[in-house]
Formats: C-alpha cells, sequence, structure tokens
C-alpha cells in the first residue's frame, strides 16, 4: 500500500525544504522529525521506525543504516531507493525507505 506522507529526517531538513513542492505532487502529505508528537527530534531513529509503521509512512534520510531500525520494530521487509543526490555542501545521498509488507 502506498504511502500517503513522507517524513523528511533531521540530517536532510534543508534538502525536504527544497523539494517539499516535488513531494507533494507525490505524497499526500510531508513531515519532518521535530515537528509533531511521536517525531521528536532527539528520540532515537527507532522510534522514527515505529512511527513509520503505525502510520504507514515512507522516510527521506542521509542515514545510510536508517533502514535497521525498522526490524527492531519488527517490520519485516522494506524497500530502500535512492532518491536523490545532494551535492552542496554535504556530497551525500537521500534514500528512500519504504515498507512493503
Amino acid at each position: 500500500m502506498k504511502a500517503d506522507t513522507v517524513i523528511i529526517d533531521h540530517d536532510i531538513l534543508g534538502w525536504g525544504n527544497d523539494h517539499r513542492e516535488e513531494l507533494l505532487k507525490e505524497y499526500r502529505h510531508v513531515t519532518s522529525v521535530g515537528s509533531e508528537p511521536g517525531l521528536e527530534r532527539r528520540k532515537g531513529d527507532d522510534k522514527v521506525a515505529l512511527h513509520c509503521k503505525e502510520n504507514n509512512c515512507d522516510l527521506l534520510t542521509g542515514d545510510r543504516t536508517a533502514y535497521e531500525h525498522y526490524f527492531d520494530v519488527g517490520v519485516k521487509r522494506i524497500q530502500i531507493s535512492r532518491y536523490d543526490w545532494i551535492q552542496h555542501p554535504t556530497d551525500k545521498a537521500v534514500y528512500l525507505i519504504q515498507i512493503v509488507e
């Protein structure tokens, strides 16, 4: 089932703000870590993964290991794609993590 919401991880908030309009063409809601209850900034990545599981959300992140926390909260299968590339100033990939259960 396609997610209605995408969450922008804290490490790519600037990228997320720059691409919000583009993302709203694919998702009904775009939110970010630190913007609402359950997605507080200082909570662990496992809390973000659990939020995505419980609320059928996708996650955009620059963290290559963020997917590990999905398994920790009981997700059996995920799909990871390279969604974009941030060239300046960080030079890192933006990954899309989707639950495929």
